[in-house]
């Protein structure tokens, strides 16, 4: 629960830019996230806030724990916007589905490796096993990036362990079923604080990617351009309340993380707000090109791929454009 005074702050926040829409039948849409972590707070605070009906929206925001059905869930209409703009998206366009991403919340790996006492750098994950959350997934496709920028071949030198989430990669870890895991925060210091060692940032890579975008049929933004923009409008709000109200981005991030430890976020909360998550996160077609690169290894027919057709940056820069975000910021 958050405490009075977070909830006498965020209602403020609301008030102060525009009145609930109240009275009237508004739109519907479904939202879908695919993980938990502190990368997504600013999607639990849209939720918690209800900032898309403040933008005139009803939408329900869904928690879908693999992309693959979010995908779907999308392809049968049943959610229009899902937390996979980068690899789910292009994955699923190559056999056909239209989905482009409106956001890169995170243009860099968001991961860390944490191993066990022994392994002191990435060249004794050598023989290994290192748990993802699922194959196919963000946390498969960075670990596979960075053992082949160390010069290891995954699924041979390095064996790939799927586990099912990040709570449960770090339980892997601790009852040493895998040597090695993958994880974002806050789950990468619980696994520090439970004795295991960082192997390596993997932001510290500098590798551009885009990773936990907000993406969205491209045959829904022709039709419903308004409800993408009224969306976007408030996931923008999400960030702002984010970056600015740390109180009220810790204590929502507790609610979906189920940690009481706020110490647990501080650090990383810190480096997300102010430095790897942007104010307006335009798709960065330099990101999705890694993503291209890196699947084009074993399927070279990816090589082809124009990453510019994943893409839309057209809904945010309308936002920006229109002066939302400097009213939101003051500046």
């Amino acid at each position: 629960m958050l405490s009075i005074r977070s909830m006498v702050i965020c209602f403020a926040v609301i008030i102060a830019f525009a009145a609930p829409v109240r009275g009237q039948s508004l739109p519907k849409a479904r939202a879908a996230y695919t993980s938990i972590g502190i990368q997504f707070d600013p999607v639990y605070i849209m939720k918690e806030l209800e900032l898309p009906r403040k933008h005139g929206l009803d939408v329900e925001v869904l928690f879908v724990p693999v992309s693959s059905r979010a995908i779907q869930a999308a392809l049968a209409g049943e959610i229009q916007f899902i937390t996979s703009g980068g690899v789910a998206n292009i994955n699923a366009n190559a056999t056909g589905a239209d989905f482009v991403g409106l956001t890169a919340t995170l243009n860099t790996f968001a991961f860390k490796v944490l191993g066990s006492s022994e392994i002191k750098k990435p060249e004794n994950l050598k023989g290994k096993k290192v748990a993802i959350s699922r194959l196919g997934g963000a946390s498969d496709f960075s670990i596979r990036y960075a053992l082949t920028h160390w010069g290891l071949v995954p699924d041979k030198d390095v064996a790939l362990i799927q586990v099912g989430g990040e709570p449960e990669s770090v339980l892997a870890l601790q009852h040493k079923s895998v040597d090695a895991a993958i994880l974002s925060e806050p789950f990468a210091t619980v696994a520090t604080r439970a004795g295991s060692v960082l192997v390596s940032d993997l932001s510290q890579l500098g590798v551009p990617y885009t990773m936990h975008g907000f993406g969205v049929r491209k045959s829904y933004v022709r039709a419903n351009r308004d409800v993408v923009v009224r969306f976007m409008r408030a996931y923008l709000e999400g960030i702002y309340v984010f970056k600015t109200n740390k109180e009220v981005a810790l204590n929502v991030l507790k609610k979906y993380t189920r940690l009481d430890d706020l110490s647990l976020v501080q650090v990383s909360y810190d480096e997300m707000s102010q430095r790897l998550i942007p104010r307006v996160p335009y798709p960065n077609r330099e990101g999705i090109q890694t993503i291209i690169n890196q699947l084009a290894l074993t399927r070279p027919q990816m090589k082809s791929l124009n990453p510019n057709d994943f893409i839309d940056p057209s809904i945010l820069k309308e936002i920006e454009d229109s002066g939302f975000i400097k009213k939101l910021y003051g500046n």
